[in-house]
């Protein structure tokens, strides 16, 4: 469990949690939304008493401890001398400091301030530093208690998945090894939950995606429509929709030059039959535009995406299950892994 318990112990929480849940998904949240923010308030409402009018975060990195305490007032950040690297759960980071970072008051809204005030303050070290050494921030009061899944290593199909890849021509089995990495790369250890790996993690499963939906098209090229063909798939992409510039912009992607929407849109359908148009109006058509799966990728990439907003990362979390789910299915075509439960949306 993630957050420290009153007296009346973990069913006080669960009540807790569910009651906030409940008020939240009525306002329009989505359920992972919904729990993640209720789980913040819980921790919130649990301020702990010492911290009377501040927030007290760990800042990690690579970076030199300073020689006296540190004070920026603008930001209303006071940071400590002492380096209490060999005092914390994280083993992987040269410094830690404990940062004090002043709220005007014990609320969701003004904690959210603080966070934004120390990542503003660490980009601001990065820029200064020429982005030459890492560094993150963590508070039980935002974070949690580090918490991961250990798992067993796979090794009794470990070969089994190798031989099926030594099977592939050469051309596909790039692009699924090159899957295999995005998969792999962007995740970080549970002890380093100090920095948020979730933009990360989105951007690596898209781009195993797009190595998928490569992998798929060699192996099943898409067909060249005939003019006639064209024609007829542009009535029936059109048939019963109101024409606008958007619709538009999209029968002509999908139909009469497909770029990789119209790739992708070949590839989904030659690995999900009945389902396929679920995952293609995920991906590119369903309203609002900000939750298309490749819109979120998008901002992602064209700095749209406001990292230090909560509410936002847990939207960007709960889009990402799905897109984790058509990865692994997709994945499961040339090699054999798990096929994860599919979702209602």
């Amino acid at each position: 469990m993630t957050s420290q318990l009153t007296e009346d112990g973990g069913d006080t929480f669960l009540r807790f949690l569910e009651k906030h849940a409940e008020k939240l998904r009525a306002q329009g949240y989505r359920e992972t939304q919904a729990r993640g923010l209720a789980e913040l308030e819980w921790r919130v409402a649990n301020w702990p008493s010492d911290w009377p009018d501040y927030v007290l975060m760990i800042l990690f990195g690579d970076f030199m401890p300073p020689k006296e305490a540190l004070s920026f007032p603008s930001l209303g950040i006071t940071i400590d001398s002492e380096n209490v690297a060999d005092k914390t759960l994280v083993k992987t980071a040269r410094t830690a400091l404990k940062a004090r970072v002043s709220v005007k008051e014990k609320t969701v809204s003004a904690l959210l301030d603080a966070t934004a005030r120390i990542n503003l303050l660490l980009g601001i070290w990065a820029a200064l530093g020429w982005g030459n050494w890492g560094s993150g921030w963590w508070s039980h009061i935002t974070h949690g208690i580090p918490i991961g899944m250990s798992a067993h290593v796979p090794v009794e199909r470990s070969e089994g998945v190798f031989d099926a890849l030594m099977k592939l021509s050469a051309e596909i089995r790039q692009k699924v090894t090159s899957a295999l990495y995005w998969i792999r790369e962007p995740r970080q250890f549970s002890q380093e939950n100090y920095r948020s790996d979730i933009l990360r993690r989105y951007a690596g499963y898209w781009n195993a995606f797009e190595c998928l939906v490569e992998a798929v098209c060699l192996e099943k090229p898409m067909t060249k429509m005939s003019a006639t063909e064209k024609q007829i798939a542009i009535d029936q992409f059109v048939s019963g929709r109101r024409v606008d510039a958007a619709l538009v912009a999209d029968c002509y992607l999908t139909i009469v030059r497909p770029g990789f929407v119209g790739k992708a849109s070949h590839a989904l359908k030659s690995c999900f039959d009945g389902r396929a148009k679920h995952y293609i109006e995920q991906c590119f058509r369903i309203k609002p535009d900000a939750d298309r799966l490749y819109q979120i990728r998008n901002d992602i990439d064209h700095g749209s995406i406001d990292a230090d907003n909560l509410s936002e990362l847990l939207r960007i979390s709960e889009r990402q299950r799905l897109l984790w789910e058509i990865v692994f299915i997709m994945l499961g075509r040339f090699i054999p892994t798990d096929r994860p439960p599919c979702s209602l949306g």
